[in-house]
């Protein structure tokens, strides 16, 4: 396990770090790069300084960091919600910095976010909710349940695949 800083400004905002965990694929490409990328929101707050970072195919990525540290301008930033001030991002090929506004949700159907707030259905089982994204970019149903488990059991949930949110 790999442990990255991400380059933040350390003068009262703390410290963001990237766990990179391999999941044993062989095969290695870059899907996620980031040179040099600094977010200064109009306030004059720097969320991000000069971050560089490499995440290639097959890898996890956990974000983690205390209150302030830059987690949430970082993820959002990935997802087009902010822009950089400066730096290049390429996402999946994609250059970021290029993306239109119009065609960022389907830029977006490329990544997998888990985020903090769960955002589930109510009315469909943990199975179901974790599965909806790929059904809905066309993954096949075998596929599918085998990325399922595969996401459940690295958490420690498979066990509770059929339980709805609330149980």
């Amino acid at each position: 396990m790999k442990i990255t800083s991400l380059g933040l400004s350390r003068e009262g905002w703390g410290e963001a770090f990237v766990d990179k965990m391999e999941n044993g694929m062989q095969e290695r490409n870059k899907m996620i790069e980031l040179r040099e990328v600094s977010v200064t929101y109009p306030t004059g707050t720097k969320a991000l300084k000069e971050v560089d970072i490499s995440v290639e195919k097959g890898e996890f990525l956990f974000v983690v960091g205390s209150s302030g540290s830059g987690k949430s301008t970082f993820i959002k930033t990935l997802l087009g919600e902010v822009k950089a001030s400066s730096g290049g991002i390429r996402v999946a090929g994609a250059d970021l910095g290029k993306v239109r506004r119009r065609e960022l949700p389907f830029y977006r159907r490329r990544l997998g976010v888990v985020f903090q707030e769960f955002r589930l259905l109510e009315d469909r089982n943990v199975f179901e909710n974790v599965a909806l994204a790929q059904r809905v970019i066309g993954v096949s149903r075998e596929r599918t349940k085998r990325n399922v488990m595969s996401m459940l059991e690295m958490v420690g949930l498979e066990k509770k695949a059929k339980m709805h949110p609330r149980e």
